[in-house]
This record gives C-alpha cells, sequence and structure tokens, in this order.
C-alpha cells in the first residue's frame, strides 16, 4: 500500500507536469500513470525502511505529513537527472526527516505499535488532592 495516489499526486503537481514526464518514458509517447504508480511505490519502500526502524508495519493510522513526504519523492524519481534544484532540496529534506523519525526526534503522531489514540472514548482520570500526606502531623 502507497502513502500517496496518483490523484495525490495530480493535486500537487498537476496532471499537465506529470504527463510531460511518463510520456517521455513510454514507447507510444503517450503519458501513463502506471510510472507514476511505480515512483510512489519506490518513495512507499524507501520510507517503510526508515519507518519500520521505530514503528510496525502497516501502519493502522497514517499520518498526514507522510503522503506529502512521499509525493515529493516520488516527484523526485519521477524527474530523475532532470531535477531542478528545488526538487533535489525538498528530497533531501524528506530524507533528512525521515532519519529524524528513525531515530525518534520526530514523531510521526502514532504509537510504538503502529496505532493512533481515538479522540472519543478515552479514559480521564479526575481526582481531589491527597487528604494526608507525610508533612501532615497530628489532626487534619
Amino acid at each position: 500500500m502507497s502513502y500517496a495516489t496518483v490523484a495525490d499526486m495530480v493535486k500537487r503537481y498537476q496532471r499537465r507536469n506529470l504527463d510531460l514526464l511518463t510520456k517521455t518514458r513510454t514507447d507510444n509517447g503517450q503519458p501513463d500513470d502506471g510510472i507514476i504508480d511505480e515512483a510512489l511505490a519506490d518513495a512507499t519502500a524507501l520510507m517503510d525502511s526508515y519507518i519500520v526502524a521505530r514503528y510496525t508495519l502497516p501502519l493502522t493510522v497514517v499520518p498526514a505529513t507522510l503522503p506529502q513526504v512521499c509525493g515529493v519523492i516520488a516527484w523526485y524519481y519521477l524527474n530523475d537527472v532532470r531535477a531542478t534544484e528545488q526538487a533535489t532540496q525538498r528530497y533531501k529534506d524528506a530524507i533528512r526527516w525521515l532519519e529524524g523519525v528513525r531515530d525518534e526526534k520526530i514523531p510521526l503522531g502514532t504509537d510504538t505499535a503502529g496505532a493512533s489514540p481515538d479522540g472519543e472514548n478515552l479514559v480521564e482520570v479526575v481526582s481531589d488532592p491527597s487528604v494526608f500526606s507525610r508533612k501532615q502531623q497530628g489532626f487534619i
């Protein structure tokens, strides 16, 4: 399962730009979403190699940052040797971010088992302050 989809890539990078990148890689010169899927799969595999050091895969809850990072890496892969300085810098930033996740410097927002607590039905314990303590002597 990829962290991002072709639709996510279209939303982020525009259909026209993706078509220009993919049609140069096909025999008939037609755009091919399969090439985008391959780039997304490669990006996901790279991301998993960092994430698995700290979290159980597959993640039950995918944080919103993962599709963005996946898209950045896939975009870099699609550009290949034509990657702009901006695309290269974003790729390096994404790798640095993944290293932070791996090294436990950056949390994903899920627990180490890969699940995030739901917002509802959480247990909250509230109590009054202690009546007795070691500092209190005699009667209260």
